[in-house]
């Protein structure tokens, strides 16, 4: 199980979507394109007390960009996986409910092994979604 002190930038983990919001997370999406039950999510800034979070998919779609492979660190199904994260979804989200949404998400990453980007990833989808308001 995911402790607050492990959320950092980069990390990734299994949530369930509908826990995380009934938990204190709020997301900036509101229409059809809000991800639904239970997907990974990488943070892309924390602090002591919450994170912004990204959802991630396995398939193309509106509003998704890919994620290099060469960026992800952790188990090599991860790695090797095809990867897209949503440039118009953040969550904002406070530990307690990551943690909550991660067990109801059925997280299994093991503290020796988390799944996470490089620095490099979470800078390209922190511009990609910051810094490009067209998108």
């Amino acid at each position: 199980m995911i402790e607050a002190h492990e959320i950092r930038d980069g990390l990734v983990l299994h949530l369930d979507s509908d826990e995380l919001e009934a938990s204190g997370g709020r997301c900036s999406e509101n229409g059809s394109y809000r991800v639904q039950g239970a997907h990974f999510f990488v943070c892309i800034a924390a602090d002591e007390q919450s994170g912004n979070w990204v959802p991630l998919f396995s398939t193309a779609g509106p509003y998704r960009d890919p994620v290099p492979n060469q960026e992800k660190t952790g188990h090599p199904k991860w790695c090797e996986s095809t990867t897209y994260f949503h440039c118009r979804q953040v969550w904002q989200a406070p530990h307690g409910a990551v943690i909550e949404a991660a067990i109801a998400g059925g997280d299994r990453s093991p503290a020796e092994l988390r799944n996470a980007l490089t620095d490099e990833g979470v800078d390209r989808i922190y511009r990609t979604i910051f810094r490009d308001p067209a998108r």
